[in-house]
């Protein structure tokens, strides 16, 4: 009797730890933005994608820890494709990680790199507001509209360590 209440407990953990992944993919996939016939996705209020290289695998979600190479320029209208003066670039080094959803990163940071692919690059324009902000952070001034090129190279699930 006490093996059956074992392997039915055992059964149940499966279950319960399998749904709860279920719905964290299911969760990460039903909110992502479909591209408008101009190839923009709108994100969120004040925040819009353009994916220039499609990705493969699973979507990032909360929670995940993701690895990206990333340039800021500062948005200007006047600029060929909006790139104004460049602030920062990866170039190439190490690249960054941060836990989605976890306000290590910018808010537009937060969302726009929710629903990436592995090997995506995308274009995210950020208004000041999911930015810096009013006080800015200089180099960036106060009030900047960002323009940031990112490229996901690494995707992993929060219940697996970190890279070091």
């Amino acid at each position: 009797m006490k093996q059956g209440t074992f392997a039915v407990a055992i059964l149940a953990a499966a279950i319960l730890s399998s749904c709860g992944q279920a719905k964290q993919e299911v969760a990460g996939t039903a909110a992502c933005a479909e591209a408008d016939e101009s190839g923009v996705i709108r994100i969120a209020e004040g925040l819009t994608g353009t994916i220039t290289n499609k990705g493969y695998g699973r979507t990032a979600v909360a929670g995940d820890y993701a690895d990206v190479h990333t340039t800021l320029w500062l948005h200007d209208e006047n600029a060929p494709g909006g790139r104004g003066t460049e602030i920062w670039t990866s170039g190439g080094v190490e690249p960054f990680q941060f836990m989605l959803d976890s306000g290590q990163v910018i808010r537009g940071w937060d969302l726009g790199v929710v629903c990436m692919r592995v090997g995506e690059t995308r274009e995210l324009k950020i208004a000041p507001e999911l930015g810096y902000g009013a006080r800015g952070k200089p180099p960036v001034p106060p009030n900047a509209t960002l323009l940031f090129e990112i490229e996901l190279v690494k995707l992993t699930d929060s219940n697996e360590p970190a890279a070091e």
